[in-house]
C-alpha cells in the first residue's frame, strides 16, 4: 500500500510544530528567581552595612573591594543555593539591584543611629553690642563684614553660636571657654577677644568642627 504524502500543510505545521509547555520546569524556574532576588536584597543590605562599618573604621578601600569580590561571586553564590537565573535580563537586574541596595544601605551604615561620620555645623556666630545680638558669620554666606565694621570690638565681650549636629552636641568652647546652653544657642561671656573669636564645636562621637574669625581690635 502507497504511503499517503503528507500535503503542504502538514508539512508546515511539523515544521512550526510549537514546544510543548513544561508547566513544571517554568513553576522551578521561577521558584529559582524569587529566590535568587530575595537573596541578592539580603546580601547586598549586609555587604552595605559591613561597608559602611568598614568606612568608619577607616578602611574605604577595603570596603569597595569587598563590594566588588561579592559582586563578581553572586553567580557563584546563587548557583551553591540551586538559586540560579536562566536568563540574561533576570541577571542583569539582579546586578543593578545589588549595586544600588549595598550603595543605599553603605550610606544608612554611615548615618545615626548606626554611625555619624559627620562633623557638628557651626550655622551662625553673633556678638552682643549695644544690648543687641549682631551676627557677624553665617553658614554659607559667611562672614558679615558689614556688621563686623559697625561694631565697637572693644566693647564687645560676649559672643554666642549655633551649632547643630545630626546626632547630638557635646561640647561648644569660645575662645577656649565652654559655652552655656542659651535656648538654641550656645554663649559665652566675660571673654578677651584679643582680635579674633575662635568657636569649637565637638559631638557625642568626637567629631570636630572650627571656625576662626579675625575681628579688628582696640576700636
Amino acid at each position: 500500500m502507497a504511503k499517503r504524502r503528507k500535503s503542504e500543510k502538514e508539512e508546515l505545521e511539523e515544521i512550526f510544530k510549537e514546544p510543548e509547555f513544561d508547566e513544571k520546569e517554568y513553576l522551578i524556574s521561577e521558584i529559582k528567581k524569587g529566590k535568587g532576588i530575595i537573596l541578592i536584597f539580603i546580601i547586598a543590605a549586609a555587604i552595605g552595612f559591613i561597608s559602611g562599618f568598614l568606612q568608619v573604621w577607616g578602611d574605604v578601600l577595603a570596603a569597595v573591594f569587598l563590594g566588588f569580590i561579592t559582586l563578581f561571586s553572586l553567580k557563584y553564590i546563587l548557583s551553591m543555593v540551586n538559586a540560579e537565573f536562566r536568563d540574561n535580563k533576570t541577571w542583569a537586574f539582579a546586578i543593578i539591584a545589588f549595586l544600588l541596595i549595598w550603595f543605599t544601605c553603605w550610606t544608612v551604615a554611615l548615618n545615626p543611629p548606626f554611625n555619624d561620620i559627620s562633623p557638628p555645623q557651626i550655622r551662625s556666630i553673633s556678638v552682643q553690642y549695644n544690648n543687641t545680638w549682631v551676627v557677624v558669620y553665617e553658614y554659607g554666606k559667611g562672614l558679615i563684614q558689614s556688621n563686623i565694621d559697625k561694631v565697637k570690638w572693644n566693647q564687645v565681650n560676649t559672643v554666642r553660636a549655633l551649632v547643630t549636629d545630626n546626632s547630638e552636641v557635646q561640647t561648644v568652647k569660645i575662645n577656649d571657654k565652654t559655652a552655656d546652653k542659651n535656648g538654641d544657642y550656645y554663649e559665652a561671656a566675660n571673654l578677651d577677644l584679643v582680635g579674633r573669636i575662635v568657636v569649637e564645636a565637638w559631638d557625642t562621637h568626637g567629631n570636630y568642627a572650627k571656625k576662626e574669625i579675625t575681628v579688628p581690635t582696640g576700636i
